[in-house]
């Protein structure tokens, strides 16, 4: 039987809007990479039945690729969206005017820019801060009440003392940008997206990647490509309170290529 859950009609989407992403901006250079830590759930909202069920069998495989754990496939609640509509931008836009409390925690440059895009596709990521342990860490409100827990740690300049946990994603797809794109194609470009916030910018980087599905100009992937299988490997190895200069460094060692221009 299929889990009501893992396939998703239009009328979940909604619902969905409130996976955003917790913004960059103001953080610690030494913050670490977000990464998915805990058990995730793929769903889909916008194709028919068969195609929307390959393609969560894809997203899954590729999640145990890279050493995700996966939540009991017919009883999960989804926790990586992935959604086809006709406008992406447009349908974000509604949701900041009907629900503009969703947008709240984030900074007013990363929200504008998110919304002011001109892409086919939109990836909204939730992140949380969380204890080396996994113990939640709140988050800071004004300059007074600074956000606090308790831990045992030796003090180390190896490995911070909280990491930064995606809790929620959602890949959005605008309906006539998949034209001539196969399900592996989109699983795949999803996988990417929902599992990093840190997305390669140098061209060269981008040309070796899934990104290149969307780039103007580009050779289309046929999938994950090598360069995109070293980087996850490397994002997802070893604990995920590695700094982020670290962890960065390490994934140009990995993949042979600056991330940065």
């Amino acid at each position: 039987m299929v889990s009501q859950f893992r396939v998703l009609a239009f009328s979940g989407i909604a619902a969905c809007a409130a996976l955003l992403a917790t913004p960059a901006a103001g953080q610690s250079n030494q913050e670490p990479l977000p990464r998915f830590e805990e058990q995730i759930c793929p769903g889909v909202a916008g194709l028919q039945l068969e195609a929307a069920e390959a393609m969560v069998g894809r997203i899954r495989a590729n999640l145990t690729e890279f050493g995700r754990q996966l939540a009991p496939e017919s009883t999960c609640e989804p926790n990586l969206v992935v959604a086809f509509v006709e406008d992406s931008r447009e349908f974000l836009r509604r949701m900041e005017r009907e629900r503009r409390w969703l947008f709240l925690e984030m900074e007013e440059a990363d929200r504008r820019a998110l919304l002011d895009d001109g892409g086919a596709t939109r990836t909204l990521l939730r992140v949380r801060s969380r204890s080396r342990d996994g113990m939640p860490v709140g988050r800071r409100e004004n300059l007074v009440d600074i956000p606090q827990t308790t831990m045992w740690m030796a003090h180390s300049k190896i490995y911070t003392a909280t990491r930064n946990d995606i809790h929620y994603a959602m890949v959005l797809f605008d309906r006539e940008a998949i034209e001539g794109l196969n399900l592996a194609q989109l699983a795949d470009y999803a996988t990417f997206r929902a599992l990093t916030r840190t997305l390669p910018e140098s061209p060269e980087a981008r040309r070796a990647s899934i990104l290149a599905l969307f780039e103007e100009g580009a050779e289309n992937p046929e999938g994950l490509t090598e360069f995109d299988r070293s980087y996850l490997s490397t994002l997802y190895s070893g604990p995920p309170n590695l700094p982020g200069p670290a962890r960065l460094a390490a994934i140009e060692a990995a993949t042979g290529r600056d991330l940065f221009e």
